[in-house]
């Protein structure tokens, strides 16, 4: 960089908290950075023919005519694979009390705010990203570089649900790339407890801003999220990328732009709002291999007040994604683990993703379901019902109890189509739920390791039709007798 940009300088303006207006620095540009000559850092985010807009990185006092000088960096962080099993905020400063990065000669600097991607760079996406989640991989399945919308209501087991997705990852070559938005410095503690206990940092990064930093670093967390998930994906990882949550990097954007004197839209969010989420999902995909390979499976989070979801940004960020995922606060005092309202949640990709057997039972599956759910008013009115009614609701009182899955507990792929084609079968044709409940696990474990039911496991890949699982599902119903008595 030539010695001009070096000693360029600008001078305060005015400053109102967070946002510092400059004048001078002629040639400066948009994401570049400058420091005031106490130290503190801010980016360029407007630039107008008198003056320049600037978010300041660091707290403290600023005042009128005082110098700005330019940076010779602009806004980006240190990326490498020394960011594994580290917690650290929008910056990439550790925050996780393990001291510096261990940085190498091969780590590379990389600006946040990045183009994402052309359609030329993409691959259709035909893998399957299993969650060890039974009701997730059969019923609702996710791609490799899909984006699904997660939203509900507030303590409806929406973080529970991502850290089992999380932890599901061990042993599977997946990177996890966590964004915490915002949230209490407690709830980030508690988040890398559970994944250390777990044994589940080693793959993870955790990138943190606490409400109670700057306004400008929690606006960039999603930013510094998915530049180092495109770090990964750039060496042909597959990377899981948790946005946690949107609706409060909506809010903070809000109160940046009204700051600023942004004309204020809908519901007070600016104008661009709908921009700034749709610019950051569209990073997220799977890639052909001269773009590096691997995906960037993204799960944007956003929490609902009373169920309405027809607000602007969850509203928004349904148009943005390929589907989503609904908890409910109600199912989840049910009993229902996940709490996921089957009839108002869509996958748009994942089905493509599916090989036939599987994609046949979930059919089947959500036949059953919808045709329990016309039978079930009627039912209420009528003391006795036809047998084939009775037998539509007796599927689904099963069905639903085989979808509930305790935490951190991850399901094989071959034994959650089993368990789910067993309803069909006369094995559990007289059975209740409370027998579903105490033998699940036992039927489970039974076909992993019993000599006689591990060749129906094996078979499973080569199944062409959920006929043919059930078929020997039914011959396996004298062992199963024998095991759940």
């Amino acid at each position: 960089m030539s010695s001009t940009q070096q000693t360029e300088v600008g001078y305060v303006v005015s400053s109102r908290d967070f946002l510092v207006y400059l004048d001078g620095l002629p040639t400066i540009k948009v994401n570049d950075m400058v420091e005031s000559d106490t130290g503190l850092r801010g980016w360029v985010t407007s630039t107008f023919e008198d003056k320049i807009e600037v978010l300041m990185l660091d707290e403290g006092a600023i005042k009128p005519k005082q110098e700005f000088r330019r940076l010779t960096n602009r806004l980006g962080i240190n990326v490498g694979d020394f960011l594994l099993g580290r917690a650290v905020n929008s910056l990439g400063v550790p925050i996780d009390g393990k001291g510096l990065l261990s940085r190498t000669k091969t780590n590379l600097n990389l600006e946040l705010d990045r183009e994402a991607l052309g359609i030329e760079s993409r691959e259709f996406i035909a893998n399957q990203f299993l969650t060890g989640i039974t009701l997730i991989d059969t019923l609702i399945p996710l791609g490799r570089g899909q984006r699904e919308l997660v939203l509900g209501d507030a303590h409806s087991g929406k973080t529970g649900f991502l850290i089992d997705i999380v932890v599901n990852q061990k042993n599977t070559g997946v990177i996890c790339v966590l964004a915490s938005i915002g949230k209490p410095a407690v709830v980030v503690r508690n988040l890398i407890d559970t994944l250390r206990l777990n044994k589940a940092l080693d793959y993870n990064v955790i990138i943190a801003t606490s409400s109670s930093e700057p306004p400008p670093l929690i606006f960039l967390t999603p930013k510094t999220a998915f530049t180092i998930a495109e770090y990964f994906q750039k060496k042909g990882k597959d990377v899981l990328l948790i946005l946690d949550d949107l609706g409060s990097h909506a809010k903070i954007y809000r109160e940046i732009s009204l700051l600023s004197n942004k004309s204020p839209g809908r519901e007070s969010y600016p104008g661009d709002m709908f921009y700034q989420h749709a610019h950051l999902l569209e990073r997220a995909g799977n890639f052909l291999p001269e773009y590096g390979g691997g995906s960037i499976t993204a799960l944007p989070v956003i929490e609902l007040s009373l169920s309405d979801f027809t607000t602007l940004i969850p509203t928004n960020l349904m148009s943005m994604t390929d589907g989503h995922l609904l908890f409910k606060a109600g199912l989840r005092s049910q009993g229902q683990t996940p709490a996921i309202d089957l009839s108002l949640s869509v996958s748009r990709v994942g089905r493509q993703t599916q090989d036939q057997m599987t994609n046949l039972l979930s059919t089947r599956v959500r036949q059953v379901l919808s045709a329990a759910a016309d039978l079930e008013t009627i039912s209420r009115f009528s003391l006795e019902l036809p047998p084939e009614t009775q037998l539509i609701l007796k599927r689904r009182e099963l069905i639903m109890e085989i979808l509930k899955q305790d935490p951190l507990t991850a399901i094989p792929k071959q034994i959650q189509a089993i368990l789910l084609a067993l309803p069909f079968t006369t094995f559990l044709q007289n059975k209740n739920r409370s027998f579903v409940e105490k033998y699940k696990v036992i039927i489970s474990e039974a076909f992993l390791k019993h000599p006689q039911l591990i060749p129906i496991t094996k078979s499973i890949t080569k199944l062409k039709t959920d006929e043919e699982l059930i078929k020997l599902l039914e011959a396996a119903g004298a062992v199963l007798a024998k095991l759940c008595p």
